[in-house]
């Protein structure tokens, strides 16, 4: 009981802390929706179109250069569990992923992977304008950070991509790399 106060005090000064942090750096994303959202609700469930990414080292954009196109599909697991599954088109082949991320309440709004090699934080897409659009930053194992625009349509408008970058540029996360889509959706049943 005492540790779950503690933690809960913790969180309330982390969010005032960051609360500070916009008022210094305006173009700083809002606060990361909370675990609960994902495990309650069926906002956020389905597919997602990848359409952008941004990187704060050009070295990690290497993995996105090479994917012409991309989805996420997000569905609840069991005991508050997400099952991601991606599927992206890299030349011409289809590849598929499938992770397993849950939540710790403690750790709220943070998602961690079930090999726990990556941490992820997901924001909706009012911050840049686009109701049907979520923000995902991911940190890997390497501490390679990528933050991840992903749409619920396959086109967005131009003005979007440019918000999320002129945002994603703003905290210095100047490596752009947006989803050619020249070659189509590989189909999550038809990705190997």
């Amino acid at each position: 009981m005492l540790m779950n106060t503690l933690w809960g005090a913790f969180g309330s000064l982390i969010g005032l802390f960051y609360a500070g942090m916009q008022v210094m750096v305006p173009c700083l994303p809002p606060a990361p929706l909370s675990t609960s959202v994902f495990t309650t609700g069926d906002e956020y469930m389905g597919s997602w179109h990848f359409v952008a990414a941004t990187v704060w080292d050009e070295e990690d954009l290497k993995p996105f250069k090479t994917t012409d196109s991309s989805m996420l599909h997000i569905q609840k697991g069991a005991n508050a569990t997400l099952t991601v599954t991606e599927s992206s088109r890299v030349g011409d082949q289809c590849q598929k992923n499938t992770w397993t991320y849950f939540t710790v309440s403690m750790m709220d709004p943070f998602l961690f992977r079930h090999d726990y090699n990556t941490i992820a934080l997901v924001w909706d897409g009012k911050f840049i304008n686009c109701s049907s659009c979520i923000i995902i930053l991911f940190v890997d194992e390497e501490e390679e950070i990528s933050a991840m625009l992903f749409a619920r349509s396959e086109k967005i408008p131009v003005e979007v991509i440019q918000e999320f970058k002129s945002k994603m540029e703003c905290v210095y996360m100047e490596d752009f790399v947006q989803a050619p889509l020249q070659k189509g959706h590989c189909k999550l049943d038809e990705a190997a």
